[in-house]
Order: structure tokens, then sequence, then C-alpha cells
């Protein structure tokens, strides 16, 4: 009878990420210009050490991201919030990247379309809150 035993590969040397994103990318879609729109990427860290942000940085100024400050614990998560200002007309694709206190970078990002709001879309109000005659 032969046995065979199944050797287990060694340690892979660092290639993935230690932080597992729910997703890298999110579309807005189309949305109002002006309007500010926010979306928040949720991560896990899954290493066997406590994960650091050390820096989270926009590709320009028009995006604004605010991340989770304290160490991330093995196997617990957290979270960057990407704020895009909307200011301008058009199709947009942004980037955020990563930075851990080991080096690591990933990239996130952000896309959309701002269109310009129609006029008298207020014309309702008074409709709505009916006869004035107080």
């Amino acid at each position: 009878m032969v046995s065979t035993f199944l050797k287990a590969d060694p340690p892979a040397a660092p290639t993935g990420s230690k932080l597992k994103f729910m997703t890298t990318e999110h579309d807005f879609g189309t949305q109002a210009q002006g309007k500010p729109v926010t979306y928040e990427f949720e991560f896990a860290n899954t290493s066997s050490d406590p994960i650091v942000l050390e820096n989270v940085k926009a590709s320009c100024g028009c995006t604004t991201p605010t991340w989770t400050k304290e160490p991330v614990m093995p196997g617990k998560k957290g979270s960057i919030k990407a704020q895009y200002n909307m200011a301008r007309e058009g199709a947009f694709r942004k980037s955020i990247t990563v930075t851990t206190k080991d080096g690591e970078n990933i990239v996130l990002y952000i896309s959309g379309n701002a269109v310009a709001q129609k006029q008298g879309v207020d014309d309702a109000e008074g409709n709505m809150l009916g006869g004035q005659d107080h």
C-alpha cells in the first residue's frame, strides 16, 4: 500500500493585499450637478496583524476622502468615504490611492455623470402647500 501525502505549499511571498475591499470602484450614475455625492468603500483586514491606513489621497481637489484612522485589527472592518463635489458638468472618473503603514497601495475609483439641473423645479411648491389664505 502506497501512502500519498499532499504537501502544503510554502507560505507565498506577500503578493496579495492584506486589505480585502468589497468593491474597488463605484459608479454614481447620472446625478444633479452641484449636489455632492458620497460613497463608502468597506474593507476587511485579512492579515494576522493590525493594519493602519497611513494616507488616503484623491487624484484631485474635487474629491474628499475620509477614512478609518485607528488600527484595523485582524478580521475587522474599516472604511474609506469618498465625496465628489459634482461641481463640473459631464462624466468623471476619479481615483483614490490608499497607502498602508506597511507601504501597500490600493487604488479605488469613483465615476459618474454630472448633469445640469433643470430650472423651474420649485414651481410646484405653491400647489403642495394649498391655499395661503391665512
